[in-house]
């Protein structure tokens, strides 16, 4: 008999209210919602007190095991001559904050837009900012995954220059499949350094859909405990329900050898 395999919604992809997100998640049949921070035109911030009553409130109808910093990507993890940007610092100990107050397992951190590490100075200053949250986690139940379109050798590189235990690496199939990157390739490889966070991302690519045939084998590869659908819902709750069932048939498709 397989191992079952959790599958989670995404609050930023559904809406702003936190609240109604969780309801929706529970209507499509999701086991779990990852939570946004907020910020931007991502709602409230969580340090708002009426926000995170808010958040409390939904994690009361539905685990959250995840709480993502999306506001990241509009400031910059890293500035050009190596180091953290401050703001992006306050934010993620901001978040940390928050993340403990709703008890999640894990911080999720992107490296998208602003905060894309595409020179050696921005890595460096992203794996200084990681490194620093890492430690800020060290008398915490908590992982930080990072999650960004680097290829796995590139990713793996980053990782081992955190160079520490709480760090995770994130597999998002259509982040990979825009910058030409194979999934499985990342999930062989990563996996392979005991570095991959066993929850990949499931959501096509903006010009190429994830092929849905090869789920089943990617979530062996990456030893996945649990699944975040990831596309567009908030004007689309029916393919909400769709992703999530068709997670669930790639999970009973592995072979009983396969399941982590």
């Amino acid at each position: 008999m397989t191992a079952s395999i959790a599958v989670a919604a995404p609050q930023w992809r559904i809406g702003t209210d936190r609240r109604a997100a969780a309801r929706a998640a529970v209507a499509a049949g999701a086991d779990q919602l990852h939570l946004d921070y907020g910020g931007a035109h991502r709602g409230p911030p969580l340090s708002d007190p009426i926000a995170l009553r808010a958040a409390e409130a939904a994690a009361g109808e539905i685990p959250v095991p995840v709480l993502a910093v999306n506001h990241l990507n509009d400031i910059g993890l890293a500035r050009e001559d190596g180091t953290p940007d401050p703001a992006a610092v306050d934010l993620l100990l901001r978040a940390l904050d928050c993340a403990r107050r709703l008890g999640v397992a894990v911080l999720h951190v992107p490296g998208f837009r602003r905060s894309l590490p595409v020179t050696a100075s921005l890595r460096a200053g992203t794996a200084e900012a990681l490194r620093g949250l890492c430690e800020r986690l060290a008398r915490a139940d908590l992982l930080v995954a990072y999650e960004s379109p680097l290829g796995p050798h590139d990713s793996l590189e980053l990782a081992r220059a955190v160079d520490h235990p709480a760090l995770r690496l994130v597999l998002d199939t259509g982040n990979l499949l825009d910058a030409g990157h194979r999934p499985l390739a990342f999930a062989e490889l990563v996996g392979g350094a005991g570095l991959l966070l066993p929850d990949p991302h499931i959501k096509d690519g903006s010009r190429t859909p994830f092929p849905t045939a090869g789920l089943p084998a990617l979530l062996r590869r990456s030893g996945a405990r649990s699944v975040l659908v990831e596309n567009d819902y908030r004007d689309a709750p029916d393919r909400l329900r769709e992703d999530i069932a068709l997670c669930r048939r790639a999970a009973e498709t592995r072979h009983p050898k396969d399941a982590p």
